[in-house]
């Protein structure tokens, strides 16, 4: 009977384990897709921001911070923002947006003159 547990317990940790292993290497490579797209730039319109508290047993510290972007073909996209950025950008605002895949470079706001 004894070696009947020792055999399940070895089971349940290999299942663990290769669990463990499948989701790292998904993590990995949608991190790698995500760097290899190209950096992109679009005329855009900061349309709206808000801001999310990270889940509960999150190692995030400090609110999550989006600003959704309307680019000059219709369509809109969500981008995770720094903190300092979310601040400094103005809602209603037109300028040249830089982003990589889903990832925020930078929003450059059109002078007004």
């Amino acid at each position: 009977m004894g070696s009947f547990f020792s055999f399940l317990a070895m089971i349940v940790f290999f299942v663990i384990l290769i669990m463990f292993i499948v989701t790292m290497v998904r993590s990995g490579g949608e991190s790698y897709r995500r760097s290899t797209v190209p950096p992109a730039n679009a005329q855009a319109k900061a349309t709206s921001k808000r801001t999310e508290a990270p889940p509960e047993h999150s190692k995030i510290n400090g609110d999550l911070h989006y600003v959704t972007f309307t680019l000059d073909d219709g369509k809109q996209i969500e981008l995770t923002v720094s903190p300092n950025e979310y601040e400094t950008i103005v809602f209603d605002v037109e300028g040249e947006l830089y982003y990589q895949g889903t990832r925020f470079l930078s929003f450059d706001p059109k002078k007004i003159l």
